[in-house]
């Protein structure tokens, strides 16, 4: 008769335990995102936002800051984008002005409508 009573957990390495807490802090993190995308497709509102920086974040990515105002206060939001000029040459269109969609529960959660320049976004949008 086996029992896994007298077996040990051989299985349950460091390395097992790190990598599912890995895992689970990536779902975690994908789910808040989903949930704030919600709140703003559920309780949109827009105002006008200006791209303040055009940063480069690591290796390979890039994104853009921009700021906004919601009954008189600034918030700092931000998205991922490829590198990419305005028609008048400025790097991620830093100074120009977009619709920012935002939360009327939670101003904080935004995003940026780039119009023509959308096609640039890297951060995966899952509402409209």
């Amino acid at each position: 008769m086996c029992s896994l009573r007298n077996k040990s957990p051989e299985f349950l390495s460091k390395d097992t335990i790190s990598f599912g807490i890995g895992i689970l802090i990536l779902f975690l993190c994908l789910l808040y995102t989903v949930y704030k995308q919600y709140d703003i497709a559920e309780n949109k509102q827009k105002t006008k936002g200006e791209v303040i920086q055009f940063y480069h974040s690591t290796k390979a990515r890039y994104g853009l800051k921009y700021s906004y105002l919601v009954n008189g206060k600034e918030y700092i939001g931000s998205t991922g984008v490829s590198p990419f000029k305005c028609n008048d040459g400025s790097k991620g269109c830093v100074g120009q002005s977009f619709t920012v969609y935002y939360s009327i529960d939670n101003p904080e959660y935004s995003t940026i409508d780039l119009g023509e320049y959308e096609k640039y976004k890297t951060t995966v949008e899952f509402f409209q």
